[in-house]
């Protein structure tokens, strides 16, 4: 990163707080983090994106061009990154001229020192189609263009499952693989259980370099996993793989990678009980990394630490800041999905426009006693609600009240 240390990523660089004024959507904000977890929340179009594409970019360290933009509003855009170690602190200033959609940013640095090697970048479309393997390939060199490629359009996966069979076929052969390789490649294997015990990889077919995973109902082909499993092995296998690549001359374990990770729409394929999991499955695999993610989930806002919730809003000028939330001892553990939607998503309203409407009309009809419209509004009420819910019998209460 910014040190002149040889040995780079033994020091744990982190980004303490960034400034953006001016930039997509945003007009101005400033913002701190932990050195750990990072999670972004808020309604769409508030800029959770935008400020990781701005973290994305404050690590872009060759004069070039990048794909976000300034805001209509500004003669130019303004990113100020504050990012340290334990021997410096170094701001990053970057400058974005363009606005036009088809036209890249002309990006204007005021360091070049700040390493894009050092963050992994994972954009919203992740794709997890088939993809045969011919023959298995050498290692990719990591380039310092391709990895400010990464940074701006975030990392491939084209070459994830040719990294694991490489892996596992090399692992046979002792001394093919250097320590932090076996280490990784056993971590990654590992990982085909971490979201159930019932999983696990089974091996290398020779005959076509397919990995094969076992089920409880069997040996199958690991394109046959949902599209939830797959989700979670990708980003894994992923920044494994990256890590690999990118550290070739001071070679790290994934679990001592101590740099940062941005990841859009984490909850994207997960169901909600492995929304719940998923941050402490991160943080549990690569235990050293700064984290930046953005979620719609209030499953992963519910199970977060204290602290780690950055929830964004739109103020009465339609500008946007940072919400202040409340200050409690176990974050939003003990809270209902209901609870986390209105005070810290965000949500106005948690019943849809059709039934809010509904009840209107049906407290109008009370107010004028008019039994026999109430009578039949409550009736379509009456079918909406689950089955078990309270305000059935309130609203009938008051229905009985008029007649």
């Amino acid at each position: 990163m910014v040190c002149k240390n040889k040995n780079l990523i033994t020091v744990r660089m982190y980004i303490s707080n960034i400034t953006i004024k001016g930039v997509a959507g945003i007009d101005y904000i400033e913002l701190s983090f932990k050195k750990g977890m990072n999670i972004l929340c808020g309604p769409n179009g508030v800029g959770k994106t935008s400020i990781l594409e701005s973290i994305a970019h404050s690590f872009v360290n060759i004069y070039g061009a990048g794909e976000i933009k300034r805001n209509v509003n500004h003669f130019k855009g303004e990113i100020i990154t504050t990012i340290e170690n334990d021997y410096q602190v170094v701001n990053q200033k970057v400058e974005i001229n363009n606005y036009l959609p088809n036209v890249k940013s002309e990006l204007r640095l005021s360091n070049y020192e700040i390493s894009s090697k050092e963050l992994i970048s994972i954009k919203a479309s992740r794709t997890f189609g088939y993809q045969e393997l011919q023959s298995i390939s050498k290692d990719i060199n990591k380039e310092n263009y391709t990895l400010v490629d990464d940074a701006i359009n975030g990392i491939k996966y084209q070459d994830i499952k040719n990294w694991f069979v490489n892996r596992n076929l090399y692992s046979l052969h002792k001394g093919s693989l250097t320590f932090e390789q076996i280490k990784n490649y056993e971590l990654a294997r590992d990982c085909l259980s971490i979201l159930n015990p019932h999983f696990s990889f089974s091996r290398v077919s020779a005959e076509d370099s397919e990995i094969l995973i076992n089920t409880p109902n069997g040996e199958i082909y690991y394109e046959y996993l949902s599209s939830g499993f797959k989700s979670v092995f990708s980003i894994i296998f992923g920044i494994i793989k990256e890590i690999e690549y990118r550290y070739k001359e001071n070679k790290v374990t994934a679990k001592d990678f101590k740099g940062v990770i941005l990841i859009d729409e984490l909850e994207l394929h997960l169901h909600p009980e492995w929304q719940e999991r998923i941050i402490e499955i991160l943080t549990q695999v690569f235990p050293q990394a700064q984290f930046f993610v953005s979620t719609h989930s209030p499953h992963i806002i519910q199970t977060a630490e204290p602290n780690q919730i950055i929830a964004l809003g739109f103020d009465e000028n339609n500008k946007v800041y940072q919400r202040e939330l409340p200050s409690t001892k176990y974050g939003f553990q003990g809270w209902t999905i209901e609870e986390v939607l209105f005070d810290v998503m965000g949500m106005k309203d948690l019943r849809t426009d059709i039934f809010t409407k509904l009840l209107e009309k049906f407290g109008k009809s009370i107010d004028q006693e008019n039994s026999q419209n109430a009578e039949e509004i409550y009736q379509q009420i009456d079918d909406m609600l689950h089955p078990n819910n309270e305000l059935r019998k309130l609203l009938k209460f008051q229905l009985i009240g008029i007649k």
